[in-house]
């Protein structure tokens, strides 16, 4: 009976667990996390057969899945690097070119992998087994181990170069959470915010979402993927100024911009897969 052990039992861990628990009865799932309150939870819950505060838990297990902070990754590489060897091992951080490279360093064969999924709030109360339906994920090579962990919790495996993945979420994912923050800040820094507040509804509830998203897990993105963020921060100051201009300037040629974005978004909502 094949072991899967999960290093990191927050939102992300756990919902693996749990879904592959639904999906993979025969598979036994152990895991690994540094909270007492969280391991305590993961049993008491049954998220996973056993967990310990000890990532030698690793040992009897055929598989192993990193779903710690990114930022913590390099220690747990240095950590594991003697108790991995002939394991399968991935992980599901969200930016993968320093990852794959603190892996390498510590001697470990890391099969890079990214659930494009998640949820504002974080922790094991969070919780989600359905988290990985009908969502891309992201995998820096094809194993067919990993491939079939993926697409048991009903996810799509996707395979992509770590480079080409970390510059194109920094636009489709990380820089919305900057937007997001961003706008959240520029109209809490108003002094009619307190009146202002009173009458946000959808709007405001809509853009603001990502903002509420875990600061530590965004600042881990924010350090090791820097500079894709900055050029898509540049490329989005370039509309906003154009945005700016025509609505300065009273140009009629304004609605044709609200048509192209909303055509854009029609598109994607037509032709991205469904859950």
């Amino acid at each position: 009976m094949p072991t899967v052990a999960i290093v990191g039992l927050g939102l992300m861990g756990s919902s693996l667990a749990l879904a592959l628990k639904q999906a993979r009865p025969d598979v036994v799932v152990v895991g690994s996390d540094k909270d007492p309150a969280t391991l305590r939870k993961a049993v008491d819950r049954g998220v996973v057969t056993s967990a310990s505060a000890d990532p030698a838990v690793v040992d009897i297990s055929d598989m192993v899945v990193l779903a710690v902070p990114i930022l913590a990754l390099r220690q747990v590489f240095a950590n594991l690097a003697g108790h991995v060897a002939g394991k399968v091992v991935t992980d599901m951080a969200s930016t993968k070119v320093s990852v794959m490279e603190w892996a390498a360093a510590s001697g470990i064969e890391l099969i890079g992998g990214h659930p494009m999924c998640g949820k504002e709030v974080a922790g094991i109360d969070a919780a989600d087994p359905s988290l990985f339906k009908g969502a891309p994920w992201v995998l820096t090579g094809s194993h067919p181990a990993v491939n079939h962990l993926v697409e048991s919790v009903g996810a799509l495996p996707i395979v992509m170069d770590a480079v080409t993945h970390d510059r194109l979420v920094a636009g489709v994912s990380h820089a919305a959470f900057l937007l997001s923050v961003g706008y959240v800040l520029s109209l809490s820094g108003r002094v009619d915010w307190p009146e202002a507040s009173k009458l946000a509804a959808s709007g405001f509830r809509d853009m603001s979402r990502l903002a509420a998203g875990d600061p530590t897990l965004y600042a881990g993105i924010a350090r090791t993927n820097r500079d894709n963020l900055i050029e898509q921060l540049d490329g989005i100051s370039a509309a906003l100024s154009r945005l700016r201009r025509h609505l300065a300037d009273d140009d009629p040629r304004l609605v044709e911009l609200f048509e192209e974005a909303r055509s854009v978004r029609e598109r994607w909502t037509r032709d991205a897969p469904s859950a």
